[in-house]
């Protein structure tokens, strides 16, 4: 059926696009608050920034492996004063702010754009989809996993289309 093949063709590169785009986004967002963050405390933003962003691309504890030995070594030489700067870029607003309300808001927008299913609207189905892409595929993962997410979600929008709507229709 064309109708179908449109649908899984719109509905699978939408998903794509969310998805990846999401981690992307989510990942530079934190690497730029965190290098305001380091500049602060007179270390180097660009080394920080970009570790924050390139570890904000592994979900839930990315941001972690750049800020708690940065912190930890930060309050070994005396400056405490400074460590608590960077945990509060790396815990409340990378960690808290970025990871659990702006990508919602940047997941729900970037559906909106590409106009396809509401399954996107959870972030768990993101950040499932790329842990689980990381485990299984090493570094390519973080691309894999949401790329197979989105086929799944796409798939079940066919079968749903296909088999179900139908029969409400009898």
């Amino acid at each position: 059926d064309e109708r179908l093949n449109d649908i899984l063709l719109r509905q699978f590169s939408g998903l794509s696009v969310t998805l990846v785009g999401s981690v992307f986004l989510v990942s530079l967002i934190q690497g730029l608050v965190f290098a305001v963050g380091a500049s602060m405390v007179g270390l180097s933003a660009l080394f920080f920034g970009i570790s924050m962003a390139l570890a904000g691309f592994i979900p839930v504890l990315g941001g972690l492996l750049v800020w708690l030995p940065l912190s930890l070594y930060l309050f070994a030489v005396g400056e405490a004063g400074n460590a608590l700067i960077i945990l509060f870029f790396g815990v409340i607003l990378a960690g808290t702010l970025i990871d659990n309300f702006l990508r919602p808001f940047i997941i729900k927008k970037l559906s909106k754009t590409m106009n396809h299913s509401s399954a996107l609207d959870h972030t768990l189905i993101t950040v499932l989809s790329t842990l689980a892409g990381i485990i299984q595929f090493g570094i390519l993962g973080l691309f894999i996993g949401p790329i197979i997410a989105a086929m799944t979600i796409t798939i079940f929008d066919i079968y749903k289309i296909k088999y179900i709507e139908p029969k409400k229709l009898i």
